[in-house]
């Protein structure tokens, strides 16, 4: 991310009003249990897709939920700014044929790695962002998470990265690196009482944050795993494990099945940790630290988010927002424990 880039694209807005004020920090899980038609996740997304008054920058790893991809058409219709950074090897071309016809211009990564992130920045003054991707399997059958936070100087970072690939052009590493201590609090934001960081991969090295977060734990950390193949991730938890503090994990099935899968490691060492029961897909890429912190985002625990992915990883420091989360993770690793249980028996 490029300093003096970010502070370019600061803008000040107005907030417009909607029928029903969304709060300054929402969380939103998806409820594969549920058989609703619309479900809560997409009715938040579509919500602020519709109240935008002036814009809707987006990047999204997955688009095809019909429902999104109509309230952003229906958005540029009635004269607003929207703007997509889409991964190339995820678009359809029935999705690109109809977002051109609506004159919605798209910015592709056409490289190696992913353009992996999930967010939104509205009006330049909120940001969506979280495990979800666009789709409706997303949306209906798999465990997600979504935050939306209403913060104008955390849009302008969001914004900046934004610009970066859609203006610019820039996937990947962009080769900026900065020293750990400067990195730990880069992208700080204050809203009332919670602390907010956010960084972006693969410049700013979010493995090694994870890990120095996970290194000041002081009684617990929970998480749920997509892919987590990071071996110093995996070796940061089960040192805290042995110092005594509580760990308990939730591993998305098919990633244990990874030859680099921290799995089996954790497990041997006798760390609370078992595989998902959803039949679907466990797409949460969570870690809870003492009740507090909140780690989430698009940034999965592997090498490839790690160096080569584009990704953003949002750390949110209350514990009313770590409660939320807490009860997410309570819930499946409930479902998990008792799905190995019938396994044994």
């Amino acid at each position: 991310m490029n300093v003096k880039k970010l502070l370019s694209h600061i803008v000040i807005l107005l907030f417009f009003s909607v029928s029903y004020a969304q709060q300054p920090i929402e969380v939103y899980f998806t409820n594969p249990d549920s058989n609703e038609t619309v479900t809560p996740i997409q009715k938040a997304l579509i919500h602020s897709i519709n109240n935008a008054s002036l814009s809707i920058y987006a990047a999204l790893y997955d688009l095809s939920d019909p429902l999104i991809i109509d309230a952003l058409c229906n958005a540029k219709q009635r004269g607003i700014d929207v703007k997509l950074v889409l991964e190339s090897d995820r678009l359809s071309s029935t999705v690109k044929t109809k977002l051109e016809a609506f004159a919605i211009p798209i910015r592709l990564d056409n490289r190696k790695g992913f353009m992996h992130n999930k967010f939104f920045i509205f009006d330049n003054k909120a940001v969506w962002t979280g495990s979800y991707n666009t789709t409706e399997r997303e949306a209906k059958l798999n465990n997600n998470n979504a935050v939306y936070i209403d913060n104008e100087e955390l849009a302008s970072i969001y914004l900046a990265e934004f610009n970066e690939m859609f203006q610019d052009g820039i996937f990947g590493n962009r080769g900026e690196n900065s020293p750990l201590p400067f990195l730990f609090n880069k992208y700080y934001v204050k809203l009332g009482d919670i602390n907010i960081n956010v960084y972006f991969s693969p410049d700013d090295d979010i493995e090694r944050i994870i890990v120095k977060r996970l290194e000041k734990a002081q009684k617990s950390i929970y998480f749920m795993a997509f892919s987590f193949t990071s071996e110093a991730i995996g070796e940061a938890i089960i040192n805290k494990h042995s110092q005594g503090i509580t760990v308990k994990g939730i591993f998305e099935k098919r990633d244990i099945k990874n030859v680099n899968s921290q799995y089996i490691k954790l497990k041997v060492e006798g760390l609370d940790v078992y595989y998902d029961a959803n039949p679907n897909t466990m797409h949460h890429k969570v870690i809870i630290i003492d009740d507090e912190l909140v780690i989430t985002g698009s940034y999965n625990f592997s090498k490839n988010a790690k160096k080569h992915n584009d990704e953003n990883c949002i750390m949110i420091q209350s514990s009313r927002i770590a409660q939320l989360y807490a009860e997410e993770f309570n819930k499946l690793h409930t479902h998990a424990y008792k799905a190995a249980g019938k396994k044994r028996k």
